[in-house]
């Protein structure tokens, strides 16, 4: 966590001399987070979770920061944010609208960026995970801003908006639980609210930050702030927008459900259901958006609505296996998303067109680069043997498992409503024919851009082969998660 917020202060310093320093110090400060997260990712495998006390001062007193299994996207955020940062390197110089001076401040904010997501995963302290919220989410609303496009001052706006508003919800929230138990140590409130009972006010902070990371993670119908933010930024930014820090949203609510569940002061059926049903309703609406839209990043960036409504539904089932599906989804589909969003962004970079009238037939230009985005169309969709499908076959046996089967064949319906958009991008890119000179003379983007998309494809082929051991890895941490509810 300490790595990348020290690198992305000191990012301006080390490249006052030459801006071409930026990137490369941004990758060996990401090798550096990378390599830690590893060795803490293999330890809470083999020991399961720990904390360790900042400065030494034991909680409540004292920061706790813990690993757990959730925690272990730490691992993602890594993985993402160093293909990203190297995707960077030739796409950034690329971008008209951000003078040459500025560069590095943009890798400063990646860093940030990264860094908050990370503090956010680890800690143990309700004030510090609203404090890593603040940075992720605010050097969020400046990368959105740098792309140049005219509408990105306005996409910026309406993310800092909603951003703000469930920020103070989050805010709030935790001043309540504070006033209840007096302590902001998670696992202090968790035993204070024994105590505490199941009040109005823990009501209240139960709903409010529910609702707050509810629209961080822009689930219907709180996600108005979404497609304008993913489609207007850079295309390494709405990568990591779209694959990790929506997902800070459902990092969120798990801590929730942890907070909640342990303490077991309120029958959560009702907030459970009223998620099920979001994420079912999630799933239509982000698939039934993205089918109208012609411009390629936003046909991504309802997709990944839709994507996040399948989350929030193993979550709301609460049985074992919808929950671990829910789970592998967050590190999944954050795999599919950057594969994408990244492929897509090489698609512009080559021809400047974005939308699927005006890559018509870039297949045959650009044969890797669309390979990939057909890997993720297939991911997305959860055609076996891809990354995508053990994860929603999770969450539809969750659904039966938690004697809701109507939500199991609505995640298939979902499911068939999304390959229909997927299709229409493969149809256009490899059976019809090119309009424009720019789109028949592509070549494929350079390696720092294509590998990065080649890489990430081929996690989405990998992890669907291999699904069994992030499922074996998270069920021990969902286990613990529903053992209050004898699940």
């Amino acid at each position: 966590m300490l790595a990348p917020l020290v690198g992305a202060v000191l990012t301006p310093a080390v490249s006052l001399r030459d801006r071409r320093v930026a990137p490369w110090w941004a990758l060996a400060v990401m090798t550096v987070t990378s390599f830690a997260a590893l060795q803490l990712i293999v330890r809470v495998a083999r020991e399961g979770p720990f904390s360790y006390p900042l400065g030494g001062w034991m909680p409540p007193l004292g920061i706790e920061f813990r690993f757990d299994e959730f925690s272990a996207v730490a691992g993602v955020i890594c993985l993402i944010g160093w293909l990203a940062v190297l995707y960077s390197v030739r796409y950034v110089e690329w971008l008209r609208a951000l003078p040459k001076p500025r560069i590095p401040y943009y890798y400063a904010l990646l860093l940030l960026n990264l860094g908050g997501m990370l503090g956010f995963a680890v800690t143990g302290d309700l004030f510090n995970l609203f404090v890593f919220l603040e940075v992720l989410s605010l050097s969020a609303y400046a990368l959105v801003a740098v792309s140049g496009e005219p509408t990105a001052p306005m996409a910026a706006f309406k993310y800092l908006l909603m951003g703000a508003i469930s920020s103070l919800m989050v805010l709030f929230s935790i001043g309540l639980l504070y006033a209840l138990t007096g302590t902001l140590n998670m696992a202090d409130v968790t035993l204070h609210l024994k105590s505490v009972g199941g009040t109005a006010p823990v009501v209240l902070a139960l709903a409010l930050i529910t609702v707050g990371f509810m629209v961080k993670a822009a689930v219907f119908p709180l996600h108005i702030w979404l497609p304008d933010a993913h489609a207007i930024a850079p295309s390494p930014v709405s990568a990591v927008l779209s694959a990790l820090v929506v997902k800070v949203g459902i990092i969120g609510l798990l801590r929730v459900y942890q907070i909640y569940y342990g303490a077991g002061v309120l029958d959560l059926s009702t907030l459970n259901l009223v998620l099920v049903w979001l994420g079912a309703i999630s799933i239509v609406m982000g698939a039934f958006f993205a089918i109208f839209q012609d411009d390629i990043k936003l046909m991504l960036a309802y997709s990944t609505i839709s994507n996040i409504g399948y989350i929030v539904m193993g979550l709301g089932l609460a049985s074992q296996y919808a929950v671990i599906g829910a789970s592998v989804h967050v590190f999944n589909h954050a795999l599919i998303k950057a594969t994408l969003f990244l492929a897509a962004g090489a698609l512009i970079y080559r021809t400047g067109y974005r939308t699927l009238t005006d890559l018509r037939g870039i297949g045959r230009s650009m044969p890797l680069t669309t390979a990939a985005i057909s890997v993720g169309a297939i991911s997305i969709v959860g055609i076996p043997p891809t990354a995508g499908f053990l994860c929603k076959w999770y969450i539809a046996l969750g659904a039966f498992q938690a004697g809701q089967p109507f939500f199991g064949f609505a995640l298939v319906f979902g499911a068939l409503f999304i390959f229909i958009y997927y299709i229409r991008m493969v149809n256009a890119f490899y059976f019809q024919a090119p309009v424009h000179h720019e789109v028949v003379e592509a070549r494929e983007a350079p390696l720092s851009m294509l590998v990065p998309i080649l890489v990430l494809a081929a996690l989405c082929l990998i992890m669907g082969v291999l699904g069994r051991i992030p499922l074996s890895f998270i069920e021990p941490g969902v286990v613990r998660l529903l053992a209050p509810l004898g699940g």
